[in-house]
């Protein structure tokens, strides 16, 4: 029985697209979709039984899964009346999270990551008692309603960041001006409204003085830490993400002290993760101290700031083979900048034209 790997994303990922268009380079077909397709013709039908749990579905045919990559997966959309719709659309979603959360539903393939786990894992509050339990260091946190609090953090630190949980924008409807919640650094200057805290739970965090700040893509049992510093007179930046695009960050490549890469794969198995874009920033006295883990971050920039980092080829093995330690001889022909002179970015593009997503799609987060 042949296997290919199954890509749940919609066509319009930037991700999902290098991703194909590095199989099909191998001779390797991918089934690519959003969701389990609840269109007419495409039939799905899971056995279970004493001796037996096994999915047939039509559109794979006889083929088996080597590896699922759940990169951006969708609720299926039913093709039925209107007057069905929120029936069908419950059948289906509850359907596909019962399926997904069965690593057997494609028998041994390997799943990058696990839906139960990659579930879990998007929780930061997780992520933090996880490396506490591994022994990574992590800011001080505390996550809160209370304006008191905050103050008293503040206090104890100087200086503090303040996360939300995810990023949020909105517009002006007087003037048009955009705003975003995501990264702010808060001192003794800094306002702590009552009431605007109380509002919703936010993140609050020591602020690390930082000499650097970290990007480790783990992939399998490899890892591809990446440095990031001011271009101009070194250090760190509050936020990173918000200069890189102005070339004022300078990235290079480097090899992790032995003792962090043993902790951070102990946190990998910790949230049953197999990819994962971790935050790290390193302090002026060298100490490492964990941010986040992104169990569906962004990868791509990360080649395109080392070259020398195989980040395209490593996933494409291990789609290829269903395993996280694929050797990448078998891989040839892919990397960045190839990607980036193909027919397949021209074809993504003009999809990401006729149907534009709510948000930037080929981000760094």
């Amino acid at each position: 029985m042949s296997k290919r790997p199954l890509i749940l994303a919609p066509d319009t990922d930037p991700h999902a697209s290098a991703l194909a268009w590095a199989l099909e380079r191998q001779g390797v077909s991918p089934l690519w979709m959003p969701s389990l397709q609840a269109r007419p013709g495409v039939h799905y039908t899971f056995r279970v039984s004493d001796d037996e749990v096994s999915l047939e579905d039509s559109l794979r045919g006889g083929d088996g899964i080597s590896a699922v990559w759940n990169r951006r997966l969708h609720d299926p959309t039913p093709h039925c009346a209107d007057a069905d719709r929120t029936f069908a659309e419950w059948e289906w979603k509850l359907f596909q999270r019962g399926l997904f959360n069965l690593p057997q539903t494609f028998g041994d393939a390997l799943w990058i990551n696990p839906f139960p786990a990659a579930q879990r894992a998007e929780y930061k509050i997780v992520q933090l008692e996880a490396c506490r339990r591994v022994g990574i260091p992590i800011p001080d946190t505390i996550v809160t309603t209370d304006a008191a609090q905050v103050d008293a953090l503040r206090r104890r630190w100087g200086r503090i960041i303040f996360k939300s949980f995810l990023v949020h924008h909105w517009e002006e409807s007087e003037n048009g001006r955009m705003h975003a919640v995501g990264v702010t650094l808060l001192d003794e200057h800094s306002e702590l409204p009552p009431e605007s805290i109380a509002v919703c739970p936010g993140i609050y965090q020591r602020y690390i003085e930082k000499s650097a700040d970290v990007r480790v893509t783990v992939m399998g049992e490899r890892m591809f830490p990446l440095k990031l510093t001011k271009r101009m007179g070194g250090g760190g930046f509050v936020d990173w993400r918000d200069h890189a695009k102005k070339g004022a960050v300078l990235a290079e490549a480097f090899t992790l002290p032995g003792d962090v890469e043993a902790k951070l794969r102990a946190l990998m198995r910790e949230l049953n993760l197999v990819f994962g874009a971790v935050d790290l920033v390193i302090d002026t006295e060298g100490g490492y101290h964990f941010l986040e883990v992104n169990q569906a971050g962004q990868f791509l920039f990360v080649e395109e700031m080392a070259p020398e980092y195989p980040i395209l080829r490593c996933l494409t093995a291990m789609l290829m083979t269903g395993r996280t330690d694929a050797p990448l001889e078998a891989v040839q022909g892919v990397d960045m900048a190839s990607f980036r002179r193909s027919d397949a970015i021209e074809a993504l593009g003009e999809r990401i034209e006729e149907r534009p997503p709510e948000r930037p799609l080929l981000t760094i987060e």
